[in-house]
């Protein structure tokens, strides 16, 4: 059974090595401050030790939110975003030698906070709208802003392609350029899903269309283990060539007399 929290939330992970040869990313979940914590850290490959530095900063992650007095949600994100940073700077022989993106998602009672750093992304698929599925933190790589450049005619196609994986910002045990964080919670409401996900997702959600969006509403209604199950079999299905390590954890809000099978 998918864990959850004991009322209406069912939460489930699943990940895939792509056509990497080391699994990199780290995804966890774990019951914290009433709620639930997702966690999914993308380690950079271009770095030394990516998959050390995504293993470091979602522990550290982990246990300073667990453990935080701090009732104020998105400062307690923010200092435990600084923890994780910080942890990873004091195991560096060099400094920012090493690096990850970072994605921390939290629901309690209905509402939803999220920190990220990086290009992970975290999707809200509403139980309102079954074809659609909108981004909700920002993406700092070069990708929005290289994609612009083409449309207007400033950059060329492969010049485009050749920026957008490149990162603005990273958890590095450096200073980060930017943070994106929920000031304000989103309101959930029963049949939502939370999609929380590394970067070697983001062509699938760019190609969904009705057929994969009803294999996936089908899985949703059924339970989160289902659904992420279905999501990595699309994904696996694209054959992308150079296929990223891919990683989600989703969150689907239920009614009471729901909670998935």
């Amino acid at each position: 059974m998918a864990p959850r929290t004991p009322d209406i939330l069912d939460c489930a992970s699943a990940q895939w090595i792509g056509k990497r040869r080391e699994q990199e990313d780290v995804v966890k979940s774990l019951p914290a401050a009433g709620g639930m914590l997702g966690i999914v850290c993308d380690g950079m490959g271009g770095h030394l030790r990516g998959d050390c530095a995504s293993c470091v900063v979602a522990q550290e992650f982990a246990a300073v939110f667990a453990e935080s007095g701090i009732e104020d949600i998105p400062e307690r994100l923010t200092a435990a975003l600084h923890a994780a940073n910080r942890a990873l700077s004091a195991i560096q022989k060099e400094p920012e030698e090493s690096g990850t993106t970072l994605l921390a998602v939290f629901i309690r009672d209905h509402f939803l906070w999220w920190i990220s750093v990086g290009d992970s992304p975290l999707y809200l698929w509403s139980g309102a709208d079954s074809f659609r599925m909108d981004r909700l933190n920002e993406d700092h790589s070069m990708r929005p802003i290289a994609d612009s450049l083409y449309r207007k005619g400033k950059m060329s196609l492969q010049g485009a392609l050749r920026q957008r994986c490149i990162l603005r910002s990273a958890v590095m045990g450096g200073p980060m350029e930017l943070v994106d964080i929920s000031a304000m919670p989103l309101l959930l409401h029963p049949g939502d899903a939370v999609l929380a996900c590394s970067d070697g997702l983001q062509v699938w959600s760019e190609l969904l269309r009705e057929p994969s969006f009803l294999a996936l509403q089908k899985a949703r209604d059924c339970s989160s283990r289902e659904l992420v199950g279905i999501i990595m079999e699309q994904v696996k299905d694209m054959l992308e060539p150079q296929q990223d390590n891919a990683s989600v954890w989703a969150a689907v809000m239920r009614k009471p007399c729901e909670g998935g099978k």
